[in-house]
């Protein structure tokens, strides 16, 4: 219990300047694999009050918006964001605050930076993580959870829920809307892999809805942890 606690804090206090980057578009190989076309998709960038870049916000081509703080690249090359400045399937709105942040209620969201994305997390976790982004079956390196026929979208991100007003790594569901640029149609049983650090469990997180035309994919996170969206074919 101690280590996840001491890598919870971690993540929370390595949320620091994230680059906005120019999202990359491809698809999944049918092995599990991670694949990714070397094309990108033009965004246009919109600067805030603030010169820093975490609160910088990119819009998508399909007019997702997310800032520098809710933006993350994984080694694996891909990158997804949160959403901000929209509404969740319940109606509640996504703002952000003055570090950039998507706020859902009494909840922050934000990504470690990639430096701390494993810091205090327990080796085989670590090897989980480091195998799904070298490409291996998550069938390989994911142990004690059936994902039989799922391969992975995207890498994995280390996302940091935390206390709206105070900044205190906390847990509990929220929703999040991740924009997913190399989201296409016809992926079947699309889902959220998530290791929590709270319990020390990898889960299967079913999307609460999935849109391609966006390339948005709702999900509730139950907290901090490191996360994959997969589908299964």
């Amino acid at each position: 219990m101690k280590k996840k606690y001491v890598a919870a804090l971690v993540l929370a206090a390595a949320l620091a300047s994230q680059p906005v980057w120019a999202f990359a578009a491809g698809s999944s190989s049918s092995d599990g694999s991670i694949g990714l076309d070397s094309g990108s998709v033009a965004t246009t960038t919109t600067n805030t009050t603030t010169n820093s870049s975490n609160t910088t916000v990119t819009v998508s081509p399909s007019g997702v918006k997310t800032t520098g703080a809710t933006t993350s690249a994984s080694p694996a090359g891909s990158t997804i964001g949160v959403a901000v400045d929209t509404v969740t399937t319940t109606g509640q709105q996504v703002t952000t605050n003055s570090k950039g942040q998507a706020v859902i209620g009494d909840t922050a969201v934000g990504f470690a930076a990639s430096t701390a994305a494993t810091v205090g997390l327990p080796e085989n976790v670590v090897s989980a993580i480091n195998n799904i982004n070298a490409g291996k079956p998550l069938t390989e390196a994911v142990q004690n959870l059936d994902l039989t026929g799922y391969n992975a979208l995207t890498g994995t991100h280390a996302i940091v829920t935390m206390d709206a007003n105070t900044g205190a790594v906390k847990t509990g569901a929220v929703e999040v809307s991740l924009y997913v640029p190399n989201l296409v149609d016809n992926l079947a049983n699309v889902q959220v892999l998530f290791y929590d650090n709270a319990t020390g469990q990898w889960q299967l997180i079913p999307a609460l809805k999935v849109d391609p035309v966006t390339k948005t994919v709702a999900v509730n996170v139950p907290g901090s942890g490191t996360l994959s969206v997969v589908y299964k074919n």
